[in-house]
């Protein structure tokens, strides 16, 4: 198995990792672990204890980031300093921010979205 996670490590340096996240094929990534005769879900929780790295995990990429970007705050404390920050906003300020998001085309919106799951808002 190590001989594997040194290989992920090197292509994870060489597209830019740790400054950058870096995605690599989720099916992909699978395959080539089976074909070693390797579980990957062990992989990535040796990438995790052994070399500070966490992966998200979507149908189409595994997006590899380092352990510390995970200790971002708590969902609960991004949603109060929102309808916080909202609660001091002027009501027309508001109103312009929500007719914006209407406003917003199918593809923005469902960027939006993917973005704020991303930060794990939702």
């Amino acid at each position: 198995m190590n001989e594997f996670v040194l290989h992920i490590l090197k292509i994870l340096q060489t597209n830019g990792f740790p400054g950058k996240r870096v995605s690599l094929p989720t099916e992909k990534m699978y395959e080539v672990a089976y074909n070693k005769g390797l579980n990957f879900n062990q992989v990535l929780e040796s990438l995790k204890k052994a070399h500070q790295i966490d992966a998200q995990i979507t149908t189409d990429k595994i997006i590899f980031f380092p352990l510390e970007i995970t200790q971002a705050p708590k969902k609960e404390d991004m949603i109060k300093e929102a309808q916080e920050l909202m609660s001091k906003m002027d009501p027309e300020e508001l109103k312009r921010i929500q007719d914006m998001f209407m406003n917003m085309s199918e593809e923005d919106k469902a960027e939006l979205m993917r973005k704020g799951k991303e930060l794990g808002l939702f």
